[in-house]
Order: structure tokens, then sequence, then C-alpha cells
């Protein structure tokens, strides 16, 4: 049967998950007349566990590649139930998430995360849509649907990848428009807590040179997060909170790409995404008690929730919620020269507009917090590589223009002294990085290949940063200035100082790796590895101007892997064990009660295990393990001078599990498929300081599904599905604010339980 046969199959049966889910999805199109042609269960009984990955900008198979590859197909994230991109961390070993609203995500990989709330930082975790930078964290969080594949390459990526990665690097690759006969797809869903989706996506040939796709989603749910009864205690008498819901959904993402032949050897493709987020509830929190450390103010003693249900929140604001517009557009041309080079040009644009109001105290006070984040981004990169018998090699150039407008607003008696005062912190800031890198592979024989990699990177950025009063009611008039960047700068005495509002940072980050396949079906390679990652600022109502920039980051990575397919080629074994020396990691903290970022430095080591198998045509096997362990020198706390020493890495889990298990059989011209899906996770601080209140101890998610498909010239599918099945509490997010008597949390959505009907016609 052709590969493209193939791939089609693989899009049908559902069985095959992360190595059939995967394998030849990302990079072929399918053959739809001879898919046609097949009986049910020729779609269903081929099985291959081959993977072919871009981790290296270009088609390989992932056993070949030495890198810490997961990728997990388009028709995987479906039969897993993922609804948007923070879903993934369910089944990437090493991977977590934290979030405490949808508009902003934070992913964190082996540990390295950058868990401060601040619109105008970019993360060592890399994101890539379609090839394409995406640099705002409020962009993160996405539908997803229609996807082609979706891969996780831990570790620095310097080398290739357009943007410096410290940590690694998540690629989200959407189907886009091929060359293939009219088809497409139709799917609605509903589920507990008002949950609709309604998603679709047609595409095929429009000419002889013309390819397109459109696909479209859009999704509503109550939020989970409630108003509940709070009962007579220390925080005042009995009521019923009465405010908005949180962590909700209410928006729509629709895709358009086309894929143009303009000459035998030169491709354009086309494609534009908008993404609209309406009114979203959001902005509520998990409030309790709590005590703190009179040294370094950290929360200790930890008091029951404020309405004691961790879904259930005790305020009555009404004014929060997410309101979101993201527009993503990028433009592909590639030529191969008749010398065999290959020219890559890769242009793309973000726009996003973010607007988040919460209640800061999460009902114990007036505490309104809103933020207002303008985020664009163009970007650029030319791209040449070429080969011959024993050489690979790459070489290009990389510019990436960043242009954020931000204002947090805040206010409150406790926060600012003030009845009705507001602080209005706004935030200009522009960024322009250039980068040129190379990297060549040489097979010095048949056994033993070595990987040389390099990029050099130029970062220039500047600040501006004003506080202004407004509706004071006994304080500064409105629109008095209470700190203004450049007058600071201008009035200081420190000449360390005088240049604060600008980076000028130009590094190099480097490869070298030795590959070993001797043995047959065996992959063993080491590396070392270079990364780095600019400074920033943490610009907020009560920064100091000494406290204002933190420096760059640099990690120096080593690393030993093994590749193998076993079990008659039914079974696919990946590890790779790891040490991570870090030179002034960026690390969050709470000092004086402002958000702000420290460098301290870190080591990490550890390692991960993966195991996929396919011992017949009816069951299916996936299981993952990760180790961590993590020592950051020094986390400052509320106290100047204050803090904790030796501290593990936020959201760094010794021990992490994930695993799919997957029955299917036949039925006729039909299939029935029984799925069940994990993820535990060992015991686990939410925050860098260590804090008793920032603990979540270790917690395990269960996922079940049974779907039934019917094969005809179109085909039909029903499932039934349950997720987090019972009903496990663990949190999403922590903000330890013991120095002012509480802590706030968001948990995880509760039990859910759903349906989905789906028609496909090819």
């Amino acid at each position: 049967m052709k590969s493209q046969s193939l791939a089609k199959v693989f899009s049908k049966t559902l069985k095959v998950s992360s190595i059939a889910s995967a394998v030849l999805v990302s990079l072929v199109g399918y053959n739809n007349s001879a898919l046609a042609e097949e009986s049910a269960s020729e779609r269903k009984n081929n099985i291959d566990i081959e993977v072919i990955t871009v981790a290296q900008k270009r088609t390989q198979n992932a056993q070949s590649v030495g890198v810490a590859i997961t990728a997990l197909g388009g028709d995987q994230t479906e039969a897993l139930g993922f609804n948007t991109t923070q879903d993934i961390a369910l089944q990437i070993p090493g991977l977590q998430m934290q979030s405490f609203t949808p508009g902003f995500t934070a992913f964190n990989l082996r540990g390295i995360s950058q868990n401060n709330f601040q619109d105008n930082l970019e993360a060592p975790i890399a994101v890539y849509y379609d090839d394409v930078y995406v640099g705002s964290m409020n962009a993160l969080n996405m539908q997803m649907f229609d996807m082609q594949s979706t891969e996780v390459l831990r570790g620095p990526q310097g080398t290739l990848f357009g943007r410096n990665a410290t940590g690694g690097l998540i690629h989200f690759i959407p189907n886009t428009a091929q060359d293939e006969s009219l088809n497409g797809y139709f799917k609605v869903s509903y589920a507990q807590r008002n949950n609709k989706i309604l998603e679709g996506a047609i595409g095929g040939s429009i000419s002889d040179n013309v390819s397109g796709r459109i696909a479209a989603r859009t999704e509503k749910a109550d939020g989970y997060i409630e108003p509940g009864f709070v009962p007579e205690g220390d925080f005042g008498p009995a009521r019923q909170a009465t405010g908005r819901s949180g962590n909700g959904a209410d928006g729509y993402i629709v895709r358009g790409s086309l894929a143009i032949q303009l000459a035998e050897n030169t491709s354009l493709d086309l494609s534009a995404t908008l993404t609209k987020d309406d009114d979203v509830a959001a902005g509520q929190y998990i409030v309790r008690s709590a005590s703190s450390d009179p040294v370094t103010g950290f929360g200790t003693n930890l008091g029951e929730s404020l309405t004691g249900d961790v879904h259930k929140h005790g305020s009555d604001f009404v004014d929060n919620g997410l309101d979101r517009e993201s527009d993503i557009y990028i433009a592909k041309l590639k030529h191969e020269f008749d010398s065999g080079i290959r020219l890559n040009y890769i242009f793309g644009y973000m726009d996003v507009f973010k607007e988040h109001k919460e209640d800061g105290s999460g009902g114990l006070f007036y505490f309104p917090f809103s933020t207002i984040a303008n985020y664009e981004q163009t970007s650029h990169e030319f791209r040449l590589s070429g080969e011959s018998d024993s050489l690979r090699w790459q070489t290009g150039l990389y510019a990436l223009d960043i242009d954020f407008k931000g204002t947090t607003i805040l206010g409150g008696p406790v926060i600012i002294g003030d009845e009705t005062g507001l602080v209005y912190s706004n935030v200009d800031m522009q960024a322009k990085n250039w980068s040129v890198f190379g990297q060549v592979e040489y097979d010095i024989n048949e056994d033993f290949t070595v990987i040389s990699g390099l990029r050099y990177s130029q970062d220039d950025k500047d600040l501006n940063f004003v506080n202004v009063a407004q509706n004071f009611t006994d304080g500064p008039a409105d629109g008095a200035v209470i700190f203004d960047l450049q007058q600071e700068i201008l009035a200081t005495t420190n000449p360390a100082l005088k240049n604060v509002d600008t980076i000028d940072f130009g590094d190099w980050a480097g490869k070298l790796q030795l590959d070993y396949k001797g043995i047959e079906d065996v992959l063993i390679y080491a590396s070392v590895n270079k990364g780095i990652k600019g400074g920033n600022w943490s610009p907020s109502s009560a920064v100091t101007l000494e406290d204002l920039q933190h420096k760059e980051e640099t990690i120096y990575s080593y690393e030993i892997g093994l590749k193998t397919t076993i079990l008659d080629n039914r079974g696919r074994f990946s590890s790779s064990v790891f040490y991570y020396d870090y030179e002034d990691y960026q690390a969050f903290s709470l000092t004086g009660g402002t958000a702000q970022i420290t460098n301290s430095d870190a080591s990490v080591y550890g390692g991960e295990v993966e195991f996929a198998y396919v011992p017949d045509d009816n069951w299916y096997f996936n299981f993952g393990l990760s180790y961590l362990q993590s020592e950051v020198d020094f986390i400052p706390g509320f106290y100047v001078g204050e803090g904790n020493s030796d501290v593990e890495l936020p959201q760094a889990p010794r021990f992490s599990i994930n695993s799919v298990v997957r029955y299917n059989m036949d039925l006729g011209d039909s299939n029935l498929a029984l799925q069940a899906d994990g993820n535990w996770n060992d015991e686990q601080f939410l925050e860098g300081s260590n804090a008793d209140v920032s603990l979540q101890k270790s917690y395990a998610i269960v996922n079940l599904r049974a779907t039934y498909t019917l094969y005809t010239d179109s085909d039909w599918q029903a499932s039934i599905f349950v997720k987090n099945v019972f009903d496990e509490e663990y949190l999403m997010y922590n903000l330890d604010l013991g120095f002012a008597g509480i802590n706030e949390q968001v948990y995880a959505p509760p039990r859910q339980v759903g349906i989905s009907l789906k028609y496909e016609f090819y």
C-alpha cells in the first residue's frame, strides 16, 4: 500500500495513537481514490510504527533523530479529547502547564518555565504555530482541532529554530491545503457545564495548481468556578456569593489556507488564523487563609477554602472576564534549485489583543485587577539547505520585531490605601532580534554521524514605563504621575542604572552531537548544547529602578539518549538522560509584594522513557515516564534580602507518568474502540519559593472514551467520554500572598461527561 493511503488509514482508525497518529501525517498528502476502494478492515488493520517529524526542519523518522521528541498526530489529539493546546500536558513526559485564566498559559518542560503573569515577558519554552514563533503567552492557549501534528522537543533548540529556547520547544502544526479531492468533516459535541462545540473543515484542489482548505470551530461553556456559599467565620457573616463564574469558554477560531504551485520547483503556501474570545467567564480565585513565615514572608499554615469547595468562589465581583483577539498570517515560499539546494522563506505576522478583569482578592475585600495587552510581531526566516551522500547542511537568517503596549490597572484600599483610587501602569516595549544560524550533519562512516550547529543572536530592547493615578478620594489628582521611568533614570546618581531602560544582548548558542547507528534499529546519541535567553523587565505599580530589569540566562545541556524499534517492529522505545547547568536562571518572586523576575544559578538532571506497542490489530499501548531533580540557589522572599535557598524548580515533580490503552474490535463494516488514558504526577511545588502553601500533593487523572465508527463512502463516528473520571482535585495555579494573610488558587476542571458526533467525507 502506498504511504499516501496509509496516512489516511491511520486518520480513520484512531487505534494507533502516538505511533500511528504521527505516521506520515505530518508531511504527506492523502490518496483518496485508493482509500475509497478499501474495505473497512483494510483501513483498520495496517499498522506501522514509523513516526515522521520535522524536528530538524526536514522530513525524518523520529527514531533516527537524536533529540528527545514526543509527537502527537492530529487523530491522536482528537481521540484523547484535547480541546485546547493546554491539554497536551496530559500526555507529554516532562511537560506541565500553569494557567489562572483561559487567556494566559505558561508551559513547563523539564522544570523550566516562566510563571510570572506579566504580559510583556517571553517564555523559555518557545511555542511555534505552523513554523512561526508565538512570542506572547496570551496567545498560547488556542482551540485545538483539525490538527496535523504536535511536536514537543526537550532541551535547548537554538540552532535551527528562529527564537532562542533554553528549555525546549512546542510546535503546533494544523492541517493546511493539500492537493487532493474534495474532503472534510463536520463535528458537534456536548458535555456537562453546557459545553457546546461545533467544528468542521473542507478542502481539496481548486485547480491544477491551487489547493485550499478552510476550517472553523466555536466553543461555549459555563465557567466551572461558580459562586458558592460563604459560611460565617473570620472573614465576616454568612453570605451567598453573587459574582460571575470563572474559567468558561465563549469563542471561535477560523483558519484558511492556500497551496499554490507557482512552477515545477516553486510553491507558495498562504494561511490566516483568526481567533476571538468574547466576554469569557474568567478571573475568579479560590481563596484560603494563610499565615506567613516571619523571616521570608512566604505562606504557611494553609486554611480551608473560603467556600469549602475548590470549584466555588466567594466573590461578588461581576465585572470579571476575558476578551481576546488574535490574528496570525503566514506565507511560506519554497524553491529547489537545479543544484538540489532548497530555499525556504517563512513570513509571519501576529496581532494579539487581550483584556482580562478579575477580583484580585477572591471575595475577601475590594481588589479590582485588570490587564490590557496589545501585542504585535513580525518575523522573517530565510533558510538554505542541501545534502550529499554523507553531508546534510542548513543555514539561514532570522529577524523578529515585537511591539508591545500594555496597561495594568489595580485598586482597592488594602492594596493602594484609597477607597476608589486606581493605579494605571503603562508599558511600551519595543524588541528587535536578528540571528544567523547553521547546522551540519556529517557521516563519518556507516556507524557514526557528527552534528554541529551554531547561532549568533542579537537582542535589542527598549522600555518606557509610567504609573499614573486615577479616581483617588484622598491622594494624587487624576493623571498625576507616580513613577516615570525616564524621569527616574535622569534623577538617579547610580551610573549602573542609567541604561536600565535598554537591553543590548548578543551571544551565541551552539550544539555538538555524536550519533551511533552501528546496531540495527538502534540510535544512541550524546549531545552538548548551549542555550540563551535575553533579559527583560518586571514593570509594576511598586517596582523600584534597582529591581526593574533582569539579566539574560544561559543554559548548558548535556544529554545521552537511545531510540530503538523492537518486538518485531511493533514496539517503539526511546529514552534520554540529561543534566542542565543554568547561569542566571530567570526565577519569579513577589519581593515586596511586587511581581519580579530575579536571576539565580540552578541545575536540573533527570530523564524520560517512552514506550509504544501495537501487539496486534486490536490493542494499542503507550507509556511515558519522567524523572526530575532540580535545585535553584536562591529565591527572594517578600522581605528584601530574605528568601529560600536550595529550592526545587516550580512544577517539577520527581516522577510523572502518562499512559494510553486502547482496544478496538471490528463489527462488520464498523469498529468499536474503547480507550483509557491517564496521567499521574508526584508531589510538586507550584511556585519556585517552595512555600508550604504552594505544595501540590501527588494526584492521578483518568479519562475514558468509547468510539463507534461506521465506514461507508463517508464515515460516521459517535463517541461518549468521561474526563477526570474520579473527580480529582488538583491545582493549575497558585499565588502565595501569605504576607497578606491569604493564598489564591485555581483548580483544574472537575469531572465532565459528554458525547460527540462526527461526519467525515472524502
